[in-house]
Formats: structure tokens, sequence, C-alpha cells
């Protein structure tokens, strides 16, 4: 099971959007956790159609690590779910409630990130919407837990441009942390202008996933608007689905790979 957090460089090139539409075609359980420290609750208000979360989410975490509980016991109870049917579970961790909250959190990110671990005993994968790199990076917290972090950018010069400007503060993160951590590019509409293939190059960084350039399909997720018939077995979601196996799949052989050298080395 994996820990994967998604994060973007500027504007809004779609990080959301994708990082739910991978937990909602994941081929395991998972939790899509809203660790964005700039708070919208886009996914309350669009695909959630404003749910009442009930105080559950990220403040509640932070008040209860206060008062000393282990957030890996209390981590299940604050979340909701985004699907009420199937056989795989799929649940949502809402973020903060108020601007300037993160800052108070600051504190909590290395006891969360060890809760998204333990939850591979649970037999459940993390996806973390991470927001925005900021000019200090991710929170240490949450890149310590991550078996992969994606990059997601629109083909646009102006958000690879971006991209660019931030992607060095993130690397570095990573390459100060005491284990390997993948790095990856999400693609949101390929070819507008350009391609996947002439991205990776530029960046010598691999694209893992890509989101069709479909807007009325993604309105469903971003917007919560009116679901088209058979959306989920539509090209937009079938896209989703087969890149949330891929990304699942790849993370999971460099775990095993990870493990086969540490155990090497022992």
């Amino acid at each position: 099971m994996a820990v994967i957090v998604l994060t973007s460089a500027t504007g809004a090139p779609g990080v959301t959007t994708a990082s739910l539409g991978l937990a909602l075609t994941w081929p395991r359980h998972v939790l899509l956790a809203d660790c964005d420290r700039e708070p919208a609750q886009a996914v309350q208000a669009g695909y959630l159609r404003g749910m009442d979360h009930g105080g559950r989410g990220m403040m509640s975490l932070a008040h209860l690590h206060r008062e000393g509980h282990p957030l890996a016991a209390e981590l299940w109870r604050q979340t909701l779910p985004l699907v009420q049917e199937g056989d795989v579970q799929r649940r949502f961790l809402p973020g903060f409630t108020s601007p300037g909250a993160s800052r108070l959190f600051e504190h909590v990110w290395p006891a969360l990130g060890e809760a998204f671990e333990q939850l591979d005993a649970q037999g459940v994968d993390v996806l973390v919407d991470a927001g925005r790199i900021t000019t200090t990076g991710l929170p240490l917290g949450l890149l310590s837990a991550a078996d992969a972090v994606l990059v997601t950018v629109r083909t646009s010069l102006r958000s690879l441009a971006g991209a660019r400007i931030h992607l060095p503060t993130l690397t570095d993160q990573l390459q100060a942390l005491p284990r390997e951590t993948s790095v990856g590019l999400l693609v949101v509409g390929p070819g507008r202008p350009y391609s996947s293939a002439e991205i990776a190059a530029q960046f010598a960084l691999p694209v893992w996933a890509e989101v069709l350039w479909e807007p009325k399909q993604a309105g469903v997720l971003s917007d919560g608007d009116p679901e088209p018939r058979r959306f989920f077995e539509g090209s937009f979601m079938g896209r989703l689905r087969a890149d949330a196996k891929a990304v699942s799949e790849r993370v999971s052989r460099a775990r095993q790979a990870r493990e086969l050298v540490l155990r090497g080395a022992s």
C-alpha cells in the first residue's frame, strides 16, 4: 500500500480534480486527504454537493493531537464517504476550514504522515491533495511519508514555466530525506499545445498519468455538475481508471524493490 502526494506549482492546473478522479477509480481501498494549506473545501462544495463534515477533518485532528491522542487511531473516524456503495472503500478527509488555520498544524504534520503510513496495515492507500508548492516547499511530515510525489501541470507555457520555477524547491526537499521518493508528472490536457512526451523531456521526469481535456466531464468532479449518462464508463473516467491502476502498480513495484535493497543491506 502507498502514500502518494499530489501537488502543483502555480495557478489551478487541476490537482483537486485529478486527485478526486484517481480516488474514485483507485483499484484498492483509498483515502483522499485534503491537505491543501490554502483552504477551498472544493471536494465538499463540489463533488459532495455541500455535504456537512460534522466537525470532522484536519482541525479536529489538530485538536486530538494537542490532547495527546494517537492520530492513527482517530484518523478513519475523521473521514467522509466519497461513495456509498461498492466493495472498495473510498473515503475523504476534509481539509482546513479557515485562512491561516494550517499555521496551527505545523507541529502535527509528522504525526499525520505517520498515521497515513499506518493505514497500510488496514490495506488502505492514501492520496494527498497537498495544493501548491510554496516558497518553503511542502510539509516535510507529508513528504517523509510519501512513496511518490506527482506534480500536476497543464500543457500551457504559463503552467510549465511555473513548474520550472518551483520544482527545484520540491526536489531539494526530497533529496534531503533519508529515503528515496519517486517524482513524476501528472499532465492535464495533453496536446494543448504540448504533448506529454515533450513535457517529460523538458523536465527529465516521467509522466505517470494524464487527465483528458473534457471540461463537461471534469465539472462533475470539480463543481458537482450532474453526471452524464454512463459517466464512469466514459473516456474521461476510463483514462483515470487506467492511470490509477498504473500508478498503483508502479508504486508497488518501487516499494518491493526498495524492500529487497533493505533486506540485502541487512
